[in-house]
């Protein structure tokens, strides 16, 4: 931000009083127009020859008060300070400070740029800087607006390239065009009314992941449930069929896909199956009245076999709730998950029935 100094300040051009009121650094004035720079309608060159001009000036605090900053050097004195500029395209640049109202011509009659005398007798034609202190209060608003723009633009492009990331992990196969086309646009400096339009997009292609993977497969076999099956021992340490966490991780391979983290124990099974029920829209109020009935570790493998069937079925809630309904569903589905894995399609067919 620009600061106003209460320091020495001056009256004609190259010279100065004892005291004054207050005055602004030119430098950071300088600096603020740059970040304010559009909203003047001007660019880095243009800025770049201004920098040269102030440059000039011998003194870095200007008075506020100050109606005259006269600086006087050649077209070519100019030129080779910006490092040999065509005199041409000086000349559009100082026009473009000109129509912008941060510098004016203080022209002489044979429209030389000079001083003569000194004081009160001083005389000077050139390049006149004073607008830019007049305008102080107008570039430092427009800085500050600037600022906090690129900042929230910053934001919004750190949380759109997050949610692109999510994306390429959670389905890269079937919206490799759509990244593609974000990661092209990406590339170009988007506004913060385009970086939103984006997020929404990838936002929507997120939450319908999970419904829409896979779709190539039949409608026959959507929403179809489970049949009761015999009674086999999943929950009792020393049974022969005792389902394990470290089994559990190995079957659910959809769940593995979504979120890499093994599950050690059951813990970490029913906090996995809290993290698979928000993500596919499972009610509340259905995993407490399954919990009631089942227990949570019971409802916890259910919800991650849902996800296992999940590109099978159109509504994974009403699955779900049908599942529910089933006795015995540890075991179930225990039994499911490990026929499942031993032959997809087969055993699917075989273990559900109709709707």
């Amino acid at each position: 931000m620009m600061t106003i100094h209460a320091q020495t300040t001056f009256g004609q051009a190259g010279t100065r009083a004892s005291a004054g009121p207050a005055t602004v650094d030119k430098w950071k004035l300088l600096e603020a127009l740059t970040h304010a720079a559009p909203s003047f309608g001007i660019g880095h060159r243009q800025i770049g020859v201004l920098r040269a001009l102030i440059s000039f000036h011998q003194q870095r605090f200007w008075a506020v008060t100050a109606d005259r900053l006269i600086v006087y050097p050649s077209n070519r004195t100019l030129c080779d300070r910006l490092g040999g500029m065509p005199d041409s395209t000086l000349r559009r640049h100082l026009a473009a400070l000109v129509r912008a109202g941060l510098i004016t011509r203080r022209t002489s009659s044979n429209g030389k740029r000079f001083r003569r005398g000194r004081g009160a007798q001083e005389v000077a034609f050139g390049l006149d800087l004073a607008p830019l202190v007049v305008r102080s209060a107008a570039i430092t608003r427009a800085a500050q607006e600037h600022r906090a723009q690129a900042e929230a633009q910053a934001a919004e492009r750190a949380r759109l390239l997050a949610l692109r990331e999510e994306l390429r992990v959670t389905d890269p196969v079937r919206h490799g065009t759509f990244l593609a086309d974000l990661g092209r646009a990406i590339r170009r400096k988007l506004s913060i009314a385009e970086l939103k339009q984006w997020i929404a997009v990838v936002q929507e292609k997120l939450s319908a992941v999970i419904r829409t993977k896979k779709m190539n497969a039949s409608d026959s076999q959507n929403e179809r449930h489970i049949e009761p099956q015999k009674r086999i021992n999943t929950v009792e340490p020393n049974g022969a069929d005792t389902l394990t966490p470290h089994e559990l991780q190995r079957l659910c391979k959809e769940r593995a896909t979504y979120f890499p983290q093994p599950m050690r124990d059951w813990s970490d099974v029913m906090q996995s199956a809290t993290d698979v029920a928000k993500m596919i829209g499972l009610a509340p109020h259905d995993l407490q009245n399954s919990t009631k009935r089942h227990g949570r570790l019971a409802v916890s493998v259910v919800v991650l076999y849902t996800l296992e069937v999940i590109d099978r079925i159109d509504a994974p809630a009403a699955y779900f709730r049908r599942l529910a309904e089933t006795p015995n569903i540890l075991e179930t589905v225990t039994r499911a998950l490990r026929q499942t894995n031993l032959s997809a399609d087969n055993s699917y067919n075989s273990l559900l029935s109709g709707p």
